[in-house]
């Protein structure tokens, strides 16, 4: 069995509509899954046994194969390098990525090798995304919102209130608006001055 048969053998599926592929540790068949599912056909990944980056291109072939031309991309946490990767391979079939508490290698010191190999993805991959940050999530740099802004290309950034690293657990509602109207919006979202706090 290849990586992307391995993939399609281990997902959960929610909603109908539009495909939506979703790399969040715990986010199966949670509050914030059913949620969005309302919007969109979620599938998520369960990528215990991946590294985001062959979780990622794995998740794009096995899109490919299925005869999906349109596929919007979550990514959490250190699984938010999945959605880029898989963004990578879909190229123009990838509509949107919804980025959320991401840790990504955005300061200049030394990277391990899988940094190393993701960091040309923070501006080489084009698809438009959204950053959603929590404001009580200590783990983000002070200066993220500008960080994400500068660093990733075509990047909004969304502050989300009384919300942790863990947005889709601490406001699921809250996130499945936002990240929902990102993806449905394909990129044409109406935050594009700066960034957006979210009550």
């Amino acid at each position: 069995m290849d990586a992307a048969e391995e993939f399609g053998a281990h997902l959960v599926t929610a909603g109908k509509g539009r495909l939506v592929i979703v790399f969040a540790a715990g986010f199966a068949s949670s509050p914030a899954h059913l949620a969005l599912a309302e919007r969109f056909r979620v599938i998520v990944a369960d990528g215990a046994a991946l590294s985001p980056r062959a979780l990622g291109e794995a998740a794009a072939t096995w899109a490919a194969e299925e005869g999906l031309d349109e596929v919007g991309l979550v990514g959490a946490g250190a699984l938010a390098a999945a959605a880029l990767w898989a963004a990578r391979v879909a190229g123009d079939r990838a509509s949107a990525i919804v980025l959320v508490s991401p840790d990504l290698p955005l300061g200049d010191g030394i990277d391990d090798d899988d940094q190393a190999a993701l960091r040309p993805l923070l501006t080489e991959v084009t698809t438009p995304k959204a950053v959603l940050i929590g404001t009580l999530d200590a783990g983000q740099p002070r200066n993220a919102a500008a960080l994400y802004r500068t660093r990733l290309s075509r990047a909004n950034v969304v502050l989300v209130y009384d919300a942790g690293a863990d947005i889709a657990a601490d406001r699921p509602d809250a996130f499945a608006r936002v990240a929902g109207d990102f993806l449905d919006r394909q990129g044409r979202f109406a935050f594009m001055a700066g960034t957006l706090a979210l009550a």
